[in-house]
């Protein structure tokens, strides 16, 4: 695996990408102060400050559960699945419509997480097959 440190400039230049794609992420990208870049197969890993922040794939920016758990659950568009559904999820599964309880407004292929049912962590991150007024 191969990285490298960012530099200020290449640290600011993600934070203004961050803040002007996921809005809702824009406090805490705003914080960030040293950055790594890892280079794995097909995508790459940004970590900030120690946290693993973005996948880089297929030159999308999506964020990480860890850094959308840290923003809490108005950082994304999300869905909020039934208990019956956590398990299926964390396997691999698709997200299935009977499963979803809740959402917010999201369209056709925007990233949206997935968060179960107390609403205390995301358990996937995903995109949007359908939008949300077709839910």
């Amino acid at each position: 695996m191969r990285y490298h440190a960012l530099r200020r400039k290449e640290v600011k230049r993600f934070r203004e990408l961050i803040c002007v794609k996921y809005g809702g992420l824009c406090d805490i990208a705003k914080a960030f102060n040293e950055g790594v870049i890892y280079y794995l197969d097909d995508l790459k890993l940004l970590v900030f400050d120690g946290l693993p922040s973005i996948i880089i794939m297929d030159d999308e920016l999506i964020p990480t559960l860890v850094i959308v758990k840290k923003a809490g659950l108005n950082s994304l568009p999300y869905a909020v699945v039934d208990e019956g559904a956590v398990k299926h999820l964390i396997n691999g599964a698709d997200v299935m419509v009977p499963g979803i309880t809740e959402v917010s407004e999201f369209n056709v292929g925007d990233i949206v997480a997935v968060w179960e049912p107390t609403k205390t962590s995301p358990i996937v991150i995903g995109k949007a097959l359908l939008s949300s007024s077709d839910i």
